[in-house]
């Protein structure tokens, strides 16, 4: 795939486009992207309208994997506290409301908000000639997904199954990020998770991907272990399925010690992530993962919410300064006001899972969950999940997902994954117009990826 380059005049062109889909309502597709977001701002101007988001790298960018905070001259506009919670409420989500609730002393630094997600031309202009194509079906609907393409298979979603199927779409260049993980316990102990490298791509959206080892497969991620001592050298592999039918995530490890791939049959649901210390679920990694036959979606819509967002700050800061003994330091997450597509998730009668209800919120931007809620079955918040975000800005497009974190409030733990490094020099985030070496997407290529 070129490296794109959009300009205001193809933003024109591709609205002309989707004007022509949107026949029948002409109103609707002035006021939206191809992606589906809406192009304006909103009321009061505290989200911008869409320009094409972020193509030019900051000064002082030297690449080599730091990406260095763009917007590092933003003041917050204003701060969320216990004490002016009440007039902040109603952009907060849920979740966010309880950490205030939890810790008295937590505080929320909003920013101005930035539309930073940049969409290659090419991803645009499939998502425009592609539109109404792509259909769920399956015996439980939703388990798969026909006639999809390069890109956004659902711009204006009617379903909370669509909205979430858009997130294994968004445009995610080859990714290369390395950083460590960590969980601080209820008395504030700070252990390591794993720290390495992840790998991440889209077979959707890389050519040199789409072969029979791929069929059918859209995210993939390989994860190579370099610290601490015990894991170093573990690989493990997982892809994301465009028909989750006969099974979940495919997913296998490598044992460094046995020197031998297998296949890992329990990657799915409410299973605790053991590389992550069991501070959340398989299908919490990214936020959601998976197959979604045991819950009933609800599109609740489209509001304004206070969320974490260009976090080049967050994955550049020296964990020490980061970790704080019951919630991540305020003054090292950027939070702004964006809107997202808000999916309510109710258990199925009969299904078993950890979580009785689940809430998501995505980022009309990007089709990233920037944020989760999982109760449990008295009803009461069992965890919360956020995103952070950051933008790829040298004109190539696309979006990291991967560095994420939750507070568990039945445990009193917080985990935060992949952000920094424990040396304490900033994460690797190299994103690449096309995939280095598509074997190491492969179950027998994973043992070549580790070293020891």
């Amino acid at each position: 795939m070129k490296t794109p380059d959009i300009r205001k005049h193809t933003l024109a062109a591709l609205s002309l486009a989707v004007s022509l889909v949107f026949a029948a309502a002409p109103a609707l597709a002035e006021e939206l992207t191809p992606f589906g977001a809406i192009k304006g701002a909103n009321a009061d101007g505290s989200i911008p309208a869409y320009t094409g988001g972020l193509t030019q790298p900051p000064a002082g960018y030297t690449g080599n994997g730091n990406y260095i905070d763009p917007y590092a001259a933003d003041k917050p506009l204003y701060s969320i506290t216990k004490q002016n919670l009440a007039q902040y409420a109603d952009s907060l989500t849920p979740g966010t409301r309880f950490l205030f609730e939890r810790f008295p002393d937590y505080r929320i630094d909003v920013y101005p908000t930035r539309r930073s997600m940049h969409w290659p031309d090419a991803v645009l202009k499939s998502t425009v000639e592609h539109a109404g194509q792509a259909k769920l079906a399956g015996e439980v609907e939703g388990d798969r997904i026909d006639n999809s393409f390069a890109g956004i298979p659902f711009p204006q979603p009617k379903t909370g199954t669509e909205a979430l199927w858009n997130r294994y779409f968004t445009y995610i260049p080859y990714l290369e990020l390395t950083a460590a993980s960590y969980m601080v316990d209820s008395r504030g102990n700070v252990s390591l998770l794993p720290e390495g490298t992840m790998h991440k791509a889209n077979v959707i959206y890389e050519p040199k991907l789409q072969n029979s080892d791929n069929t059918g497969i859209t995210d993939m991620a390989n994860i190579v272990s370099s610290a601490p001592a015990n894991v170093a050298g573990y690989a493990q592999l997982r892809k994301e399925r465009l028909d989750y039918g006969s099974s979940g995530t495919l997913a296998w490890f490598y044992d460094p010690g046995q020197r031998r791939v297998r296949v890992a049959p329990n990657y799915t649901y409410d299973i605790p992530a053991s590389s992550q210390g069991g501070v959340l679920f398989y299908d919490e990694v990214f936020l959601f993962s998976g197959r979604m036959d045991r819950f009933n979606y609800k599109l609740v819509g489209r509001e304004e919410m206070v969320l974490p967002y260009n976090s080049y700050k967050l994955l550049q800061s020296n964990y020490k300064d980061v970790l704080g003994p019951k919630f991540l330091n305020p003054d090292a997450i950027r939070w702004e006001k964006h809107r997202v597509w808000v999916i309510e998730a109710e258990l199925k009668d009969g299904a078993r899972h950890a979580y009785q209800k689940r809430r998501y919120f995505l980022d009309e931007d990007s089709w990233v969950v920037l944020a989760t809620e999982g109760y449990d079955h008295a009803g009461q918040i069992h965890r919360v999940g956020y995103t952070y975000p950051v933008f790829e800005y040298t004109g190539l497009g696309g979006v990291s997902n991967g560095s994420h974190g939750f507070y568990d409030f039945n445990r009193g733990s917080y985990a935060v994954i992949w952000m920094g490094k424990t040396s304490g020099k900033p994460a690797d985030v190299k994103f690449f117009s096309e995939v280095k070496r598509p074997e190491m997407f492969t179950p027998r290529g994973i043992a070549g990826t580790s070293t020891r």
